[in-house]
């Protein structure tokens, strides 16, 4: 499988604030090569910001990877 960045998943280019956050691969095992990020707090609430719960290559929006058993 070829990796996915996370301009890809999110369908467009990254934000600014995209090139802050920590990202993570391999999320369903070694042949997982999506790239997926942990988005960035709002500093007064914690909470993600509001374009990271958008966004598809936010860590909380994963779903699992298609699969190639056919």
């Amino acid at each position: 499988m070829k990796r996915v960045s996370r301009a890809q998943l999110r369908g467009q280019p990254l934000d600014p604030l995209c090139k802050l956050a920590h990202t993570t691969t391999n999320e369903y095992g070694p042949d997982d090569k999506r790239v997926f990020c942990y988005g960035i707090e709002d500093a007064m609430t914690e909470e993600p910001e509001e374009l990271c719960l958008k966004c598809g290559a936010f860590i909380r929006n994963e779903t699992p990877p298609e699969r190639d058993d056919a």
